[in-house]
């Protein structure tokens, strides 16, 4: 009995997978979807009543200061997660150009693995300060174009 309910969670889970992998458009959404999509949700809406900030229209600002750009490799949900170099590298920069391409500055690069390697080797312990900073300077940095929050 007990091996009969295994075997249909088991069937259930990979029935479950396929149809998340289905739905996303390509293997960057996938890894989106199955690593940041449950804390940012699917549009990028975030939850800020639970401290998860909001990436839909205000990541690409993080590239506009300095720190930004290491900030967003080195937040835990980024240095910690599961997803290789290459892999992270391709869902930030998937991020930026789907949740924030009009913040983004017109230099913009892509991470590259070799980039996110490097600086998800610091991750940081005090995120909220390191937030609260950052965006106190995007917050300049708007203003001093004259664009909106």
């Amino acid at each position: 009995m007990m091996n009969r309910f295994l075997l249909r969670f088991y069937f259930l889970g990979v029935l479950l997978m396929t149809s998340l992998q289905a739905a996303a458009t390509d293997p960057v959404q996938f890894d989106y979807m199955m690593n940041c999509q449950g804390c940012h949700l699917p549009d990028g809406a975030g939850f800020p009543g639970r401290n998860v900030p909001a990436v839909a229209g205000n990541l690409g600002n993080f590239l506009r200061v300095q720190g930004g750009r290491e900030f967003l490799v080195q937040v835990p949900g980024s240095a910690q997660s599961d997803l290789g170099d290459a892999q992270l590298a391709a869902v930030l920069n998937w991020m930026l150009t789907t949740f924030s391409a009009e913040q983004l500055p017109n230099d913009w690069q892509p991470y590259g693995a070799a980039e996110v390697q490097q600086l998800r080797q610091f991750p940081l312990i005090e995120v909220a300060p390191m937030r609260r900073h950052l965006m106190g300077l995007v917050e300049a940095n708007l203003r001093t174009e004259g664009a909106r929050p």
